[in-house]
């Protein structure tokens, strides 16, 4: 699940301020600042997948909330109707309306018989998320794991660096008072083979492959040969085929393929047959995530959790600057950091349309040359996730179109949109939430 390496972490980047040597020290957290990076450095676009992650969370709780509700009904219940219990007052359960939780994914170490440990492992994965509990909005806030800050107890460095230091609680301490987030109320440490290991546990996935791939890396322990089709793949497989990014497509595959692959895992985990796995289940639950919620609640937020969709995950990245610390690249957080941390951390979205989640291909149907690029842009700055643009069918469209089946997101666009009376066509559209058929009302 995790990507592959850039490059790694230089030994002795470690230090203790001004005195370490540093080119430039951040501002300490204790000043109540949030540490930067030098005026002028340029803006570096994080690359993070914290919703597979997050995903692989939820199904990890689905599996532990099957298995505890067999466990609580058997004997009584047939534990093939746990999927079905009434969803519990998440509010009630947990005292409280929004839930945060850190979650981190593990790197793994080599030994030279090839054999994965994570012993003084560090963070490859960093996210904190938000759980609003009475509207089930989920805010997703993916950190980089070359965070410049100061490690409590240790001084400055990486922030995926906290975990070797003193576990996933000197993590939760380093976030907090470098990025001025509220106290998290768990914490949920994933090992990076997660997805391996559950997939493998319930028997492996029916995946159609979308093309053939081949691909091998010793260093990186990645090897992928599929041939395209359907095909029962197992976890090794499935982990190669969400990972494989070696043609034209790179990221934006890649990360379809995992939405693919979260997807047919969810709906395997809601199956009532799963309950033939349960043993499997638990020992994947017990090996691959560490937690300090209990397991009684873990259950209630499994079965709280049932339904939530992807507009209901509101994901965004750490905006962070780049800079130099004894002549090696880190990045520090950029100025806008706080008010990101704010939205995603501290507020949360409760019902709130959030734009940035609702996909939009844009199509030119009016003729203009560049109109489907120029109503991409608007509809950017307002926040929505334009992912194309291209041609409609045909250049006769008198009046621009909104695409989707969902009435409250077509309202939303239709409000947004430069043109006074938009069309709204209630069909189903690939890939996309909304598909904007650009007509010749609008005027570039």
């Amino acid at each position: 699940m995790a990507d592959e390496r850039i490059d790694q972490d230089a030994a002795g980047a470690r230090g203790a301020g001004p005195q370490g040597g540093h080119s430039r020290p951040p501002v300490p957290p204790e000043a109540g600042g949030l540490a930067r990076g030098d005026v002028g450095a340029p803006r570096r676009l994080w690359c993070a997948t914290p919703r597979l992650l997050l995903m692989l969370l939820c199904a990890l709780l689905l599996a532990a909330g099957g298995a505890w509700g067999y466990v609580r009904l058997h004997g009584g219940m047939s534990g093939a109707l746990a999927p079905f219990l009434p969803a519990p007052d998440l509010v009630r359960v947990f005292g409280k309306r929004q839930l945060r939780v850190l979650v981190m994914g593990l790197d793994e170490n080599w030994t030279q018989n090839d054999e994965a440990y994570t012993t003084d492992a560090r963070t490859d994965t960093l996210i904190g998320v938000n759980i609003d509990l009475a509207s089930k909005e989920i805010s997703v806030l993916s950190i980089p794991r070359d965070l410049w800050v100061y490690i409590p107890k240790s001084g400055y460095g990486k922030i995926n660096e906290a975990y070797e230091d003193g576990g996933p609680e000197r993590s939760e301490l380093t976030v907090e008072k470098n990025l001025g987030a509220p106290p998290f109320d768990y914490y949920a440490v994933l090992r990076l083979d997660a997805t391996k290991n559950i997939i493998n546990a319930i028997g492996g996935l029916d995946v159609n492959v979308e093309k053939d791939m081949n691909y091998d890396d010793s260093w990186g322990h990645l090897h992928i040969h599929l041939r395209k089709g359907l095909h029962h793949l197992n976890g090794d497989q499935v982990v190669g085929y969400i990972r494989f990014r070696h043609d034209p497509e790179g990221d934006v595959g890649r990360m379809r393929r995992q939405r693919q692959v979260v997807q047919i895992l969810v709906k395997r985990l809601e199956d009532p047959s799963i309950m033939l796995h349960l043993p499997q289940l638990l020992g994947v639950v017990r090996d691959n995530i560490r937690t300090n919620i209990p397991f009684g609640k873990l259950y209630d937020l499994a079965l709280g959790l049932r339904g939530v969709t992807p507009r209901q995950v509101h994901t965004s990245v750490l905006p962070v600057d780049v800079g130099w610390v004894d002549g090696e690249s880190v990045l520090f957080a950029a100025s806008d950091a706080p008010r990101v941390v704010h939205r995603y951390l501290v507020a949360g979205f409760g019902t709130q349309f959030d734009p940035s989640n609702v996909r939009v291909r844009v199509e030119n149907g009016s003729g203009t040359p560049g109109a489907a690029s120029a109503m991409a842009d608007f509809l950017r700055e307002r926040g929505f996730n334009v992912v194309g643009t291209g041609n409609a069918p045909a250049f006769n469209h008198a009046t621009t179109t909104v695409q989707t089946t969902d009435p409250n997101v077509a309202g939303e666009i239709a409000r947004s949109l430069p043109v006074k009376h938009p069309r709204i066509d209630a069909k189903p559209v690939n890939g996309v939430d909304v598909v904007v058929v650009v007509g010749r009302d609008y005027q570039i």
